[in-house]
């Protein structure tokens, strides 16, 4: 006799295999053993959060049999998702770990994937890569700044330790400085990396503005003029238009002499 399951019975297993991928992580913390069925089940559903779990049990040999190779295999199809808990872990392997063979093109590749999905640790191990050229990463100021500047932004602690201290060996300012300043603005601006921010944006066009960048000037204009993310204020804003302006900036001219519609 065959046994057939009623709507009640289905939608409780949807609601049981729910649960265990939730739990997942703990299982792993816990080391705990996971039944067969409950296994087969996770590895044929699409989530990339079970994958990428499933993954590191492998890789750690919690529950199961250590297999790196099954654990690069788990991760990659979660990366392959855009998971950035996948994405950052890749990195990391592929930089320094005996799961894989080390390839720093390859570990870049993965945590700026991560990073522009906005996962602050990316974004401060980019940074610092690219601050100390390890890896067989070509050092670049500029990038290094610019990742790390995104990380400080989301409050992460050692992002912003870094920049302390770089901003106390360096009182003086460069072209780079305001650059990287205006840059981290323009992707709390637009969202890109991050979650749209205007008090964000508002505070990084500040510093770039300040020293002298002209389309910072402008953008920090534009806020001020809109109250976004600052209060309004027409006056604020024509100050920075102009100054924007001196320095041949053709919308900054337009905006500086009252065009609405410019």
């Amino acid at each position: 006799m065959r046994f057939y399951m009623t709507g009640f019975q289905l939608m409780m297993k949807k609601i049981l295999l729910g649960v265990s991928i939730f739990l997942l992580p703990f299982f792993v913390m816990a080391d705990d053993d996971l039944t067969d069925d409950v296994f087969e089940e996770v590895k044929h559903e699409e989530s990339p959060r079970a994958q990428y779990t499933l993954g590191l049990m492998y890789l750690q040999g919690r529950g199961v049999d250590e297999n790196k190779k099954l654990g690069l295999f788990w991760l990659k199809k979660s990366a392959d998702q855009d998971y950035y808990l996948a994405l950052h872990r890749l990195g990391k392997i592929y930089l320094n770990d005996d799961a894989a063979e080390t390839d720093p093109e390859v570990a870049v590749e993965y945590l700026t994937k991560a990073a522009q999905k906005g996962y602050a640790p990316s974004q401060y191990l980019l940074g610092t890569l690219y601050q100390t050229g390890e890896s067989g990463l070509a050092e670049n100021q500029e990038m290094a700044l610019k990742w790390l500047n995104l990380a400080a932004g989301q409050g992460h602690k050692m992002a912003r330790q870094i920049l302390s201290e770089l901003s106390s060996e360096d009182e003086s300012n460069h072209p780079s400085d305001a650059q990287a300043a205006f840059d981290t603005g323009f992707n709390f601006l637009k969202g890109r990396g991050v979650d749209r921010d205007y008090k964000q944006a508002a505070e990084w066009f500040s510093k770039a503005a300040e020293l002298g960048h002209a389309e910072a000037q402008y953008n920090l204009g534009e806020l001020y003029n809109k109250g976004r993310g600052v209060k309004k204020n027409k006056k604020t804003a024509q100050k920075w238009y102009k100054a924007a302006a001196e320095q041949g900036h053709i919308k900054a001219t337009y905006r500086a002499r009252n065009c609405a519609f410019c």
